[in-house]
């Protein structure tokens, strides 16, 4: 869906529903569905427009879980997002609170959706759009709100919400356009899934029987989120991991080349690389990700860390 459509729609009759969601401990999701006052979703609709505006231009690519390159958008399906289900099921209507939220949750509200009903192209669409909360939980906690009016300032009980009409993410139907990609993690908990994800990716590489002191190696790996990124997205490059360490006289030449500190050893009558320290950790993944090479006009050395 391009943001140009969906701009176009947002300026037609519209429909919409907000809400705001936290992250309970126990992982699930719990959403609230306060009325609108009057003009309120008008203009929260022109703010993300306007909004929309800056980004419809800008190129969009597949989405990684590595990041994204400064002014571009990414695109992903609803699967590749785990908990999309979980949060989605919080905002249906047997499910979400349409009690007033107690005022010591505000503060623990992860972020809001924008619901809307449009037409595009001539057919009846759901957009979602969701945003992580501007938080005022410092000034809140160390200070206070208040207004002037009728030239007397006074104090705003009240805990108080920002919604500034950025979009982090949007949603129609199973296509995802992604805005910012850290936010996107955050609001769907994504962090877990990398780790499940990476968990496959380390069998497979265990199943070569290349890494001496494995158990180490699949530890370290799980408790560094910038590897455990780059193993998920090994999982869609999958050919890599099913010939990792394939022809171990090449992984031995590239940690020749490029003086890797890793040491080769013998395990099982196979040549392998001893897996000894945190530091050593990248080194290793590049390996098996195959990010070593030598230019073909220049024959430079280099690694491929592309996202």
């Amino acid at each position: 869906m391009e943001i140009e459509k969906i701009i176009l729609g947002l300026q037609g009759e519209v429909n919409c529903r907000l809400y705001f969601t936290r992250k309970l401990s126990n992982g699930f999701y719990i959403s609230y569905s306060p009325i609108i006052d009057d003009g309120v979703s008008e203009k929260l609709i022109e703010l993300v427009v306007q909004y929309l505006e800056k980004q419809k231009a800008l190129p969009v690519s597949d989405f990684s879980p590595i990041g994204c390159y400064d002014d571009t958008l990414e695109a992903c399906k609803t699967e590749e997002i785990q908990n999309y289900q979980d949060v989605i099921e919080s905002l249906q209507e047997d499910k979400v609170e349409r009690e007033c939220i107690e005022s010591k949750f505000i503060n623990k509200l992860n972020f809001y959706c924008l619901s809307v009903n449009c037409t595009i192209e001539g057919r009846e669409k759901n957009i979602k759009f969701f945003r992580r909360i501007t938080r005022f939980k410092k000034l809140s906690s160390k200070g206070m709100f208040g207004q002037i009016k009728n030239n007397r300032f006074s104090r705003i009980e009240a805990e108080m919400l920002g919604i500034d009409g950025d979009v982090d993410t949007i949603i129609v139907g199973e296509e995802v356009i992604i805005l910012n990609h850290v936010a996107l993690e955050r609001i769907f908990s994504m962090s877990d899934q990398y780790i499940e994800k990476s968990e496959e990716a380390i069998q497979k590489i265990g199943a070569a029987q290349r890494i001496e002191n494995f158990a180490q190696f699949e530890e370290d790996c799980k408790n560094d989120r910038r590897i455990t990124r780059i193993l998920t997205k090994l999982l869609n490059e999958e050919d890599k991991l099913e010939h990792c360490f394939e022809n171990f006289e090449n992984v031995k030449k590239a940690i020749d080349i490029f003086e890797l500190d890793i040491r080769i050893g013998h395990l099982n009558e196979k040549e392998t690389v001893v897996y000894e320290r945190k530091d050593q950790l990248m080194n290793m993944v590049r390996l098996v990700r195959d990010s070593y090479y030598r230019s073909i006009i220049g024959e430079r050395p280099g690694v491929d860390d592309s996202i």
